[in-house]
């Protein structure tokens, strides 16, 4: 593995572990988990990419990068139920708009085993290339 991909793959774990010790707290800002959670899913498809060579452009776009990804792995469609809802909480989410996007504690909770499965399914398609 490059040291690319591995960096992509550190930043990604560190989003994870963001939202982990965000959840440690009663009351936490839950957008922020949520975009975390986002970024940890996004980071992963990102790594994916880097260590099979493909290029992408800098968006954070999770059906994009996914659409990427299904070209050189069709089980990537596995990921499709780990991404749903996560694209609003990369930009929106961090900025006033007139449609707030404060996702519930349970929400969160959600996303972030979303963002943890679909970690773990990028480093299974990772690990094999080391």
């Amino acid at each position: 593995m490059n040291d690319r991909v591995d960096e992509w793959l550190s930043k990604a774990r560190d989003d994870l572990q963001a939202v982990a010790l965000l959840l440690t707290f009663e009351v936490y800002p839950r957008n922020i988990a949520a975009f975390h959670c986002q970024q940890a899913v996004e980071k992963s498809l990102k790594a994916f990419l880097t260590s099979r060579d493909v290029s992408f452009l800098y968006r954070h776009d999770l059906g994009y990068l996914l659409d990427l990804c299904l070209e050189v792995d069709a089980s990537f469609t596995e990921l499709e139920v780990h991404i749903a809802g996560l694209t609003p909480y990369a930009v929106e989410v961090r900025y006033p708009t007139d449609l707030p996007l404060t996702p519930t504690a349970a929400q969160v909770q959600q996303f972030y085993r979303q963002a943890q499965a679909a970690y773990a399914f990028v480093l299974t398609k990772i690990t094999p290339q080391r």
